[in-house]
């Protein structure tokens, strides 16, 4: 009887210690996977003894059969799942189940997908200088509005002075700084209202501009308050003005009480760093702000956009290659966040790349600028169209 259960002792630890080899191998091969749209998704395991094995996601069995394929060797040492053609329906978590007389174990992982097989939106940088041209000839269509204005607003550091130093090095085929653009801050530098030309390279005006503010922060009484975002929409607002974070402006010098067409905003310009959007909940200080701004905006019927920018810091695929912008689901995700927590419609949110860094000019950041300013230059059009009498 001794002899029997010694022999059952070391049995039970030997098919333990099996089980323990068998979950160390699970360990290593059974890992997370990160995939593109349209790639095969592919899970192997090699064991070192005679085991049964069962694939499941999400808790449900696989089997043989349309873009799933399980493998296992005669042996019943080696076993296999590929998924052929990844979609979105694809993510989630895998199991391997393996099992012998000895007892049962399991690994598990999950597949992630990365991005689209085919892009989102057009990215097409053959059409720039045909962009540029058009441009640099717009006319407004209402002869009240000698320029368009556009107004630039947004949290602290989201890159509003960056925006024209951007564009004015788009049209001047250098790199421009004239617009003060600091290095990323809790707190504005922009502290006056002021406006901001556009000029081509022979240094001729065109018929916009942009207008640039205090920057909002989270605080209640610090950076530009919401009503006076809106006196400057109206154009209330005349340049040089100092902005006061604790009292908006109603009266005095640079108070402007009979606003023409031409003093107003035509479009209002968000600005928001696509890697800050996750970390804004609905309810941050900024984004009420921001959103409050928008509602009477709607009231005054003034089209408003989103330039999203930052994005290579927002997804490692962009960041390696700016043309892949419209393949990066990390970029949709962020604009569909913005979308949601700004009442923004998608197709009023331009993912953009400011010149920073850069000493010479990049095409695919020009493509993407010169797509967002003519949507934008559209858009304002349209709505002093409407302002004629």
């Amino acid at each position: 009887m001794l002899h029997t259960a010694k022999n059952r002792t070391f049995d039970t630890l030997m098919s333990y210690y099996i089980l323990y080899i068998i979950c160390v191998f699970l360990n290593l091969f059974i890992s997370d996977i990160s995939v593109k749209r349209g790639q095969a998704i592919t899970f192997w395991w090699d064991a070192n003894c005679e085991v049964k094995g069962k694939w499941k996601k999400d808790g449900l069995t696989l089997h043989n059969g349309g873009r799933i394929t399980i493998n296992q060797s005669e042996d019943s040492l080696s076993f296999s799942l590929t998924i052929s053609k990844a979609t979105g329906e694809d993510e989630g978590g895998y199991t391997l189940e393996l099992s012998n007389r000895k007892g049962q174990v399991s690994g598990s992982a999950k597949v992630k997908l990365l991005d689209y097989a085919l892009a989102w939106r057009t990215m097409d940088c053959q059409a720039n200088d045909a962009v540029k041209t058009a441009l640099r000839e717009f006319r407004p269509s209402n002869p009240e509005a000698q320029r368009l204005r556009f107004l630039l607003h947004g949290p602290v550091g989201a890159g509003k002075s960056s925006i024209v130093n951007s564009i004015n090095t788009v049209f001047q085929g250098r790199i421009k700084v004239n617009a003060h653009a600091p290095p990323g801050t809790d707190t504005t530098e922009t502290k006056t209202y002021k406006t901001h030309k556009i000029e081509n390279q022979q240094g001729n005006e065109l018929s916009f501009v942009f207008n640039d503010l205090m920057g909002l922060e989270r605080q209640k009484r610090c950076g530009v308050l919401p009503d006076d975002i809106i006196s400057a929409i109206k154009g209330h607002i005349i340049d040089g003005y100092e902005f006061n974070p604790t009292s908006e402006l109603k009266t005095g010098r640079y108070y402007n009480s009979n606003p023409t067409l031409d003093d107003k905003v035509h479009c209002l310009v968000c600005v928001i760093p696509a890697n800050k959007i996750p970390l804004l909940e609905e309810h941050d200080i900024v984004i009420m702000k921001m959103k409050e701004v928008g509602d009477d905006v709607k009231i005054l019927e003034i089209p408003r956009v989103v330039l999203m920018t930052h994005v290579d810091k927002c997804c490692p695929l962009v960041n390696e290659d700016l043309g892949k912008i419209y393949f990066s689901k990390k970029v949709k995700i962020a604009m569909q966040d913005c979308s949601i927590k700004l009442g923004v419609p998608m197709n009023c949110i331009f993912p953009v790349k400011n010149y920073h860094e850069e000493n010479c000019l990049d095409k695919k950041m020009d493509c993407l600028i010169l797509d967002a300013l003519n949507k934008i230059v559209d858009f304002a059009n349209d709505y002093v169209k409407k302002q004629i009498e």
